[in-house]
């Protein structure tokens, strides 16, 4: 009888750790925009941005051959916003964009990469930026 008063409270316990679980996050609405536009001949840069700013990156423009790709970053710090989008012509670099989360340091970087190329390939180029946010 314990047995099956026990195993009743743990199947109560469970059903009310799953309904609470699908409660949806949170989105984060950015109050500001800062915008950076990376060139081909400057390699790495620094920014300062304040807390919870969007940061809209446009990398440099790349072949139709070549695509833009997120080598690194830090969840904890910026939180990706949108995917690498297109650009819209071919004299234009790829965007992407992230939002400032938490105060501290922290490291972004894109490596240019062959498009058909699979996992272990050399790339063309790389681009990284130190984050600093307030």
């Amino acid at each position: 009888m314990i047995r099956q008063h026990l195993l009743a409270l743990l199947m109560i316990a469970c059903a009310a750790g799953f309904t609470s679980c699908e409660t949806a996050t949170k989105e984060i609405k950015p109050k500001g925009t800062v915008s950076v536009s990376l060139d081909g001949v400057k390699k790495r840069g620094a920014i300062r941005i304040s807390l919870v700013n969007l940061l809209a990156i446009t990398l440099p423009p790349a072949k139709p051959s070549l695509a833009w790709q997120i080598s690194f970053h830090d969840p904890r710090f910026l939180k990706q916003h949108t995917d690498i989008m297109a650009p819209a012509s071919p004299d234009q670099g790829a965007t992407v964009s992230f939002i400032a989360v938490s105060p501290g340091a922290t490291r972004l970087r894109f490596l240019l990469v062959p498009v058909s190329a699979g996992q272990s390939v050399d790339p063309v180029d790389q681009q990284e930026i130190m984050v600093t946010i307030r």
